[in-house]
C-alpha cells in the first residue's frame, strides 16, 4: 500500500506522518497488528517493520482512506467501486431501454463515489542538518 522504501522505512514513515497520516497509521497498527506506534520512540518497534506492515494493509484500512482522499473513503473498497459502477451502469440502461421504447424519463442519478487523491510529491531530506547518509556494509 505504501510503497516501497530504499532505507528501510524511516523516509516513508516521516512522509506520512509528515502528510497527516500519523494518526490513521497508528489506529489501523493497533487494530490490525494490536501494535502502538509510540512503540518506535520506545526502541521496541523499527520503522522497517512499520513499513512492512503498513505495505500490506488491508483495503479497509483507515490508512488507505486516508492515502485516497480522507474520511469520504472509509468503507470503499474494489468491490465497492466495482458495484457503484455496476448500479450506474444498470440505470443508464434503464433509462435508455425506457427512451427507446419511447418513453421520457430524466437522466438517472448516478451513486456517487469519492474522488481519488493525486499523489504527493516525496518527502526530501537530503538538505536537512540532521540528515546522514545510511553506510552500506
Amino acid at each position: 500500500m505504501a510503497g516501497s522504501d530504499p532505507v528501510g522505512g524511516s523516509a516513508g514513515l516521516g512522509q506520512l506522518i509528515t502528510d497527516g497520516h500519523g494518526a490513521a497509521l497508528r489506529a489501523d497498527l493497533q487494530r490490525f497488528y494490536g501494535l502502538d506506534l509510540a512503540d518506535l520512540w520506545r526502541g521496541t518497534l523499527t520503522p522497517r517493520r512499520v513499513w512492512s506492515l503498513t505495505e500490506h494493509m488491508p483495503e479497509e484500512s483507515a490508512l488507505g482512506a486516508a492515502l485516497a482522499g480522507g474520511p469520504d473513503h472509509r468503507g470503499w473498497t474494489v468491490q465497492s467501486y466495482l458495484l457503484a459502477q455496476l448500479i450506474n451502469a444498470v440505470r443508464v440502461m434503464d433509462v435508455n431501454n425506457v427512451r427507446v421504447a419511447g418513453g421520457k424519463v430524466p437522466p438517472p442519478q448516478p451513486v456517487e463515489v469519492p474522488a481519488l487523491r493525486k499523489k504527493r510529491p516525496r518527502l526530501d531530506l537530503s538538505n536537512h542538518p540532521h540528515a546522514q547518509p545510511i553506510e552500506r556494509g
